[in-house]
């Protein structure tokens, strides 16, 4: 896995057309990760993990949506259910 800085690719935004690899994408100045790059050939692999995610964000967004409704807890148990 390589590493570009998040400035690397502001100042070159081609350089992700060229990658056919795994790239961790960091701040070089704190030496922290801000993300992952992924090759588009290897999506087919990630599909699963990547709606995981991604339910598990739509509940992080709508937090505040599902404890509303105490009472009601249809929309609590529709949404476990649904994983």
């Amino acid at each position: 896995m390589i590493q570009i800085g998040i400035s690397d690719i502001s100042k070159n935004p081609s350089i992700i057309e060229k990658l056919d690899d795994i790239a961790q994408i960091l701040n070089k100045k704190t030496k922290q990760v801000k993300g992952i790059f992924i090759p588009n050939a290897y999506l087919d692999s990630f599909e699963e993990v990547i709606k995981e995610i991604e339910y598990k964000k739509f509940v992080e967004r709508n937090r505040s949506l599902i404890d509303s409704t105490e009472e009601d807890n249809t929309l609590a148990d529709g949404l476990e259910d649904a994983y």
